[in-house]
């Protein structure tokens, strides 16, 4: 691995930056001060970065099953963060959100303190296939779902991420499938029909399903594992 990726990966900076405080001898590489951003190093290399020994810190990412009334923020809130459900979650890391989920939606919710990767993911998840399970307080009809999947695809239509797919799961349960998270239209769409909401629920997102991860837990897996 180059001392330049090395530095950005250990401490929080861009590879430019990491390039920058190298070449101002900011750095050395067991005990000779480097000033080659694109020296090579070893598996035992010991690196100083302004007279402290530096190492990777491997990057969290997490799959979330968040809870009804719980918000993806990490800011203080009127309601409680799902950072608190993280049990194992240090201080020292700060968590981004690569898809949000509102206090009255339930399911996936996938996050990093690995920040680029949240960016693009943010970016992947405007084309990805999401899979809603709407869950309704009472039972509903085919000329009611007719009625559902014509509005819904009126709101959406012409837009980005339109709605492709609802479908009847049950009596009171529609999988909606959308390219994107259009939850306002859609819970307006069965507000204006008398239908009440008991659950909204993101089941899926791309490949990545909740599966039988219970309400609350979530599982911490590598880079490679959160593919969608």
């Amino acid at each position: 691995m180059r001392l330049s990726k090395f530095l950005s990966l250990s401490v929080a900076m861009s590879r430019n930056q990491a390039k920058f405080f190298i070449r101002k001898g900011r750095v050395s590489v067991g005990g000779n001060l480097v000033t080659d951003p694109n020296l090579e190093l070893s598996d035992t290399s010991d690196i100083i970065f302004d007279g402290k020994r530096i190492s990777i810190i491997p990057y969290n990412y997490i799959l979330l099953h968040k809870p009804k009334s719980y918000v993806c923020v990490t800011r203080k809130s009127d309601y409680t963060s799902v950072l608190e459900l993280l049990k194992s979650r240090s201080e020292d890391r700060y968590y981004h959100f690569a898809n949000v989920l509102g206090a009255d939606l339930t399911g996936m919710v996938l996050l990093s303190d690995n920040a680029h990767w949240t960016t693009r993911m943010r970016r992947k998840l405007q084309s990805k296939m999401c899979v809603y399970q709407v869950r309704l307080k009472q039972a509903f009809n085919e000329i009611q779902l007719n009625k559902i999947s014509k509005a819904v695809l009126a709101h959406s239509k012409g837009k980005i991420g339109a709605t492709i797919d609802i479908q009847k799961e049950d009596e009171k349960t529609i999988l909606v499938t959308t390219n994107q998270a259009h939850t306002k239209e859609i819970m307006n769409t069965f507000s204006s029909m008398d239908l009440a909401i008991e659950r909204f629920h993101l089941q899926k997102i791309g490949r990545l399903s909740l599966d039988n991860l219970s309400e609350g837990d979530y599982l911490e897996l590598s880079e490679s594992d959160m593919k969608i």
